[in-house]
């Protein structure tokens, strides 16, 4: 059990309070939105999950992989990976073996027909990625860039201080 004091603010504060104004609040809304117009896309044009759109378009950057390589890359729990992983080879578009070496670890791959759904699935997410830039400037588009990765970074030490709260300050 902890022995620090745990801090409260003021109701006077608390009525103050714009969660609109937060950094994690504005990212969250416009992540859900986000994923919500690729929900639609994928499950209309694809009949996919995005969980699984995600999954399979990873795992045809990654090239073979582990579901823990996919689930590290995709940054989706690794029982999120795995769900989509067993969805996609129901469907024929994934593969799943043994590790050669390690006979324990499932080897994942993308099969022809799963080449073939995202040869046209990449339409719909390049048409996404144009409609979306287009409304960025080239400098807003890099500083956006800058930012995205400066908010990562801090979000990964977040989870690390909250994994193992005696960490020394950064």
């Amino acid at each position: 059990m902890s022995s620090k004091k745990k801090s409260l603010v003021s109701v006077a504060t608390l009525r103050l309070h714009e969660p609109e104004d937060l950094i994690t609040f504005r990212v969250s809304v416009l992540s859900q939105l986000l994923a919500r117009v690729v929900e639609s896309s994928v499950s209309q044009a694809l009949g996919l999950s995005s969980r699984q759109w995600r999954v399979l378009v990873m795992l045809n950057r990654l090239g073979p992989a582990t579901s823990g390589q996919v689930a590290l890359a995709t940054r989706l729990d690794h029982s999120q990976v795995s769900r989509a992983s067993y969805e996609l080879v129901d469907k024929g578009l994934m593969a799943m073996d043994n590790d050669q070496a390690d006979r324990r670890r499932q080897r994942l791959s993308v099969t022809e027909a799963g080449v073939a759904v995202l040869r046209q699935g990449i339409v719909g997410s390049q048409a996404r990625q144009s409609r979306l830039r287009a409304r960025l400037s080239d400098a807003d588009y890099e500083v956006f860039g800058r930012v995205m990765d400066a908010l990562s970074d801090e979000a990964q030490k977040m989870l690390a201080d909250a994994r193992d709260p005696n960490a020394t300050e950064r």
